[in-house]
């Protein structure tokens, strides 16, 4: 399945997911987006951990790396860049609560693990790291906080919230980057140096999570909001054909949101006419002053 298939499909299940506002009575508050980091961390993640999910033939090429005498793994890491799309949804019956819809985008998503063997004639590192993409559609209620306001108008709100999301795992494959380096002990001559690099597919997957978010929004000209955006939870994630991971999320975003028209209803309309009759109403005594300001 193409990319663009994939968006496509990721399109029609958020319109889909998300139809039902009108008969929930929501309307729609704010639209905008986000960039953030989220580090979706594999607990215990290590090369078998890896190599589950690639063919036999990858686990033979680095088997002499594994079993030398002094391999050591010295580091993980994981890298998760995120462009997030989000339609805020006000529910009429709830005050102050947000329901947040959004379309998830994670390019090159990383995790890998740094082995390497040393003595005094040779020097060996392997990196091995599961490259991907996801896209998911994400749902997050929040209840909002007023903290801070002028003239009536809110502009620093914070927000709570828990939420979950559902996502299409595609364009996986595992990398391999071998380095060594050797000097030959007879004559304690110069130093060898020998590189490879190797790439093996993974099939497809599909992940979930959930998770507590926090954070904050400033509202500039009672129409642009920038917030920060926090998150901690866990999931799952699934590679077809392979085992099923768990993974812990940590996140941080900022975002960017434009605040809409609220429409009145008729009845709103007509109660704010009968207040600004009330202020407006002036009672002429000899000195023509107003009452009601």
């Amino acid at each position: 399945m193409s990319f663009m298939k994939k968006s496509l499909l990721l399109v029609a299940l958020f319109a889909f997911t998300f139809s039902f506002q009108a008969d929930a009575q929501m309307k729609v508050k704010k639209f905008g987006i986000s960039l953030g980091q989220d580090w979706d961390m594999l607990p215990g993640l290590s090369t078998d951990m890896l190599l589950r999910k690639t063919d036999s033939r990858t686990a033979q090429d680095i088997q002499p790396f594994l079993n030398l005498a002094n391999s050591y793994q010295s580091s993980m890491f994981c890298e998760n860049q995120n462009f997030r799309l989000t339609l805020v949804l006000e529910p009429q019956r709830w005050e102050n609560v947000e329901l947040h819809a959004s379309g998830v985008f994670l390019f090159d998503r990383m995790d890998g693990v740094h082995f390497y063997d040393n003595n005094e004639n040779s020097y060996s590192n392997l990196d091995l790291t599961l490259h991907g993409n996801e896209i998911d559609v994400e749902a997050v209620i929040l209840k909002k906080v007023p903290v801070l306001g002028f003239l009536n108008k809110q502009f620093l709100n914070l927000y709570g919230g828990i939420g979950t999301n559902l996502g299409y795992q595609f364009g996986n494959y595992i990398s391999v980057s071998t380095y060594e380096s050797i000097r030959p002990e007879r004559d304690n001559g110069d130093w060898e140096y020998e590189h490879n690099s190797s790439y093996d597919n993974v099939n497809d997957g599909i992940s979930t999570r959930v998770f507590a978010q926090a954070g904050f929004g400033i509202t500039f000209f009672r129409r642009v909001e920038l917030g920060f955006e926090a998150r901690y939870g866990a999931g799952l994630r699934h590679y077809f054909g392979t085992d099923t991971d768990f993974t812990n999320l940590h996140s941080t975003a900022f975002n960017l949101k434009y605040v809409l028209n609220s429409k009145q209803s008729k009845a709103e309309r007509q109660l704010g006419r009968i207040e600004r009759a009330k202020k407006s109403r002036c009672i002429f005594s000899e000195y023509k002053s107003c009452d009601g300001w």
